[in-house]
């Protein structure tokens, strides 16, 4: 008897402390939301098929996700993705028959909670959005290939999306930062560049004494080559500076540049460099157009010198076809304007100091610079001022990225407008209403007589024959990316790390 109490009053402490584990455990879930909300996101990618790639490439893991049943049915779109905004002239229009509507989080987004969005900008400061951004949300527009939607998340992840649905393909997790490298895709295979818009001490100290170029050792930088249906990562090229602007591909071979000037041309299919150029400046943000045999990129100042230009070499060798130098340029702004080109124009939208060259930073206060130019001699046509503003240069990106459709440039500006130019002779045609206080930045995308500008949290409808806005459109997130649009529906990402897709009839 004596026995058998000995062994109940065992089991009852066992079950005590047990018990108080488990008190203890739960209590310590339940305190931690980060905690609670990763457990849940792998107890539900237990639920599903996937297939998980752990790749080793020059000694570096990259994990990938693949979720095979949520591949499309059916495909959509063009078979490949060449080039920042699909085209020279930056329009991302593409033909098919599509009208879906989906909301897609992504890992680190903010929730769709405007007013606490707002709180925290007030409470921190106007520049937490620029540096959510820049750190965890996606600072380019998406692409879109056989029916997958592609986005890469500063945070240093690359989606693949299934576009009718909005169901995540996969999730290929880079331990680099991305930041303006609109993925790109090439016979099955896609591309982006690692290297975010984060600077590091060591960086701010180089930039400070001279001789130093954007981003060199503040990371892991590079381009990765993928798989462009599971996302398994294929080839690696490592560099010392950021890969950030957005590459362009031409026969197979993907031409891109880095933060310290260095221009390559690499062989898609096996990542071998074919040959390299250098420029003594620093390329940002500027992705790089193609235009007759002719690769062209933007580069800002390296300090201490202004190097600010816009370089053109040719394909087939490297070597220089021309070099527009633009020593009036304001800090980043010539490496981070997305340029534009149209039957033998070249389009660029920069600030510029008011007075002077000066490449430090006193009296810099910019005004607008639109700068036309022949793509194949580097001759500049003409440089005018646009709107009458001056300005401080902000910690976001200085460039204002121009598309050409029909001989006519549309430019957002500082004023927060859109003004359409006719790109021949420089001549005004029209100016819009303000969209927004601040600044625009992105390219509108033109289709059918319109154009969509995304600007805030609001995606305006503007006829483009006269600049009047025809609608509205309200969202629960920050914009400051050229949309797409593939049949009858706009795809956009987010600075809060979303992606979306909404019929164009839901829109008018």
């Amino acid at each position: 008897m004596e026995l058998k109490e000995s062994v109940i009053a065992i089991i009852i402490v066992v079950l005590l402390i047990i018990s108080g584990g488990i008190g203890f455990y739960l209590g310590k879930l339940s305190s931690s939301k980060i905690y609670v909300t990763t457990i849940t996101k792998t107890m539900t990618a237990i639920k599903q098929n996937y297939t998980e790639y752990n790749v080793y490439l020059n000694g570096i893991e990259f994990i990938d996700i693949f979720y095979p049943q949520n591949l499309p049915n059916s495909t959509i779109g063009p078979k490949n993705y060449v080039m920042f905004g699909l085209t020279p002239n930056r329009d991302p229009v593409i033909d098919g028959n599509l009208s879906v509507k989906w909301e897609t989080p992504l890992i680190g987004n903010f929730e769709q909670n405007l007013t606490l969005w707002n709180d925290i900008v007030n409470h921190v400061g106007k520049s937490f959005g620029s540096a959510y951004r820049q750190a965890t949300g996606i600072a380019v527009g998406p692409t879109e290939a056989n029916g997958i939607v592609y986005v890469a998340s500063d945070a240093g992840w690359i989606y693949g999306i299934n576009v009718f649905n909005g169901k995540i393909i996969f999730e290929l997790y880079t331990p680099g930062t991305l930041s303006m490298w609109e993925p790109l895709i090439w016979n099955g295979i896609g591309l982006v560049g690692l290297g975010g818009a984060m600077f590091d001490y060591q960086q701010g100290a180089l930039n400070a004494f001279g001789g130093g170029h954007r981003g060199q050792y503040t990371g892991i930088n590079g381009l990765l080559a993928f798989n462009a249906t599971n996302g398994k990562p294929l080839w690696l090229i490592l560099t010392r500076a950021q890969a950030m602007p957005t590459g362009v591909i031409v026969n197979g071979v993907v031409y891109w540049d880095t933060g310290d000037g260095t221009i390559y041309a690499t062989n898609i299919s096996n990542g071998k460099i074919l040959w390299e150029y250098h420029y003594d400046g620093s390329g940002n943000m500027a992705s790089l157009d193609y235009y007759d045999g002719i690769v062209i990129a933007g580069f800002s100042q390296s300090y201490p010198m202004n190097m600010s230009a816009i370089v053109g070499v040719y394909a087939n060798n490297g070597s220089l076809a021309y070099i527009i130098k633009l020593p009036f340029a304001t800090t980043s702004s010539a490496g981070d304007a997305v340029m534009a080109v149209w039957n033998g124009y070249l389009v660029d939208g920069i600030l510029g100091f008011q007075k002077g060259n000066l490449p430090i930073l006193s009296n810099i206060d910019s005004r607008e610079v639109l700068i036309v130019a022949n793509v194949t001699t580097g001759k500049i046509i003409y440089i005018m001022n646009i709107t009458n503003i001056t300005t401080h240069p902000s910690d976001t990106n200085n460039g204002f990225n121009p598309e050409i459709v029909n001989g006519i440039i549309y430019q957002p500006t500082i004023a927060g407008k859109i003004i359409a130019i006719n790109i021949s002779n420089g001549r005004i045609l029209w100016e819009s209403q303000q969209l927004t206080k601040g600044w625009l930045q992105a390219e509108p995308t033109y289709y059918n007589g319109m154009l969509f500008v995304p600007a805030g949290n609001t995606i305006y409808v503007l006829n483009a024959s006269n600049g009047k806005i025809i609608a509205t459109y309200t969202t629960q997130f920050i914009m400051r990316q050229q949309l797409i649009i593939i049949g009858n529906t706009i795809i956009e990402t987010s600075g809060t790390n979303w992606v979306f897709a909404v019929p164009i009839s839901e829109i008018l």
